[in-house]
């Protein structure tokens, strides 16, 4: 089980049904109230509802996970994630002017392939958690087959360019877009060869690790698009009618 703060009631309710604490592991922030030899920590409890430093170190703890009980081939990469972090990090100077060419008024859309999917997928939710943005994450395959008519001209789009099989049909998607006129941006090692308006380039690393670097720079996306906007991206939209409807629900 992953659990940010180990706090949401359906998350402890499905522990408590296990007869034996052998038989589950939790993926969980520093503080958690879950408490068991199959709990894991990864960072501190974040402030921000809207968890960015969480959600990455449950991706380097599972990875961890994977190699403790195989032998992935990609085992000796993961000590390069932490410099490609940084590296990742290192793109906010580009993200911030690059704000004047998306168009945030209308549906922001992330698409991406095979474990990229996640990627795009979480883009789309923080970029609707921090910025209140409509935004949609697609499976890149998926998108061709019917979505892709409802893009305008005035949406934007960004696109996971990670080489390998899927890179061909990203360009595809690419040149596609073009002629609808939409505003495109390619996030990834491959993003050089996308034709896209903003570029931001990530280190290569073997596709099942590059998420935990490539979703970084949505990450900063969604915060400069907060600010943009005049957006708190820390209140979770916990106002007016929003705190109204959060009220008829517990989590």
């Amino acid at each position: 089980m992953l659990s940010h703060r180990g706090t949401k009631r359906f998350s402890q309710a499905a522990l408590e049904g296990f007869n034996s604490q052998e038989h589950w592991l939790a993926i969980t922030g520093e503080g958690s109230p879950l408490r068991g030899p199959g709990v894991i920590h990864t960072v501190p409890q974040e402030r921000s509802p809207v968890h960015t430093a969480s959600h990455t170190g449950a991706m380097i703890r599972l990875a961890q996970l994977a190699i403790a009980l195989g032998s992935p081939p990609w085992t000796a990469e993961l000590a390069r994630v932490p410099g490609a972090l940084r590296t990742a990090l290192g793109l906010r100077p580009q993200i911030i002017p690059a704000l004047d060419r998306l168009q945030f008024g209308h549906v922001v859309h992330f698409v991406g392939s095979g474990p990229a999917h996640a990627t795009a997928l979480e883009g789309a939710l923080k970029l609707r958690e921090a910025a209140y943005v409509s935004a949609e994450g697609h499976e890149l395959e998926s998108i061709f087959h019917g979505p892709l008519i409802s893009v305008r001209a005035q949406d934007s789009v960004v696109m996971v360019a990670q080489p390998g099989a899927a890179l061909e049909r990203t360009l595809d998607l690419a040149a596609a877009l073009h002629e609808i006129g939409a505003t495109t941006l390619a996030v990834g090692p491959s993003s050089a060869r996308i034709s896209a308006a903003v570029q931001l380039e990530t280190p290569a690393l073997h596709e099942l690790l590059a998420p935990i670097v490539n979703v970084v720079p949505l990450q900063w996306l969604a915060l400069e698009v907060s600010r943009h906007l005049g957006v708190d991206a820390d209140s979770f939209r916990k106002v007016g009618r929003y705190a109204a409807a959060q009220s008829k629900f517990t989590l």
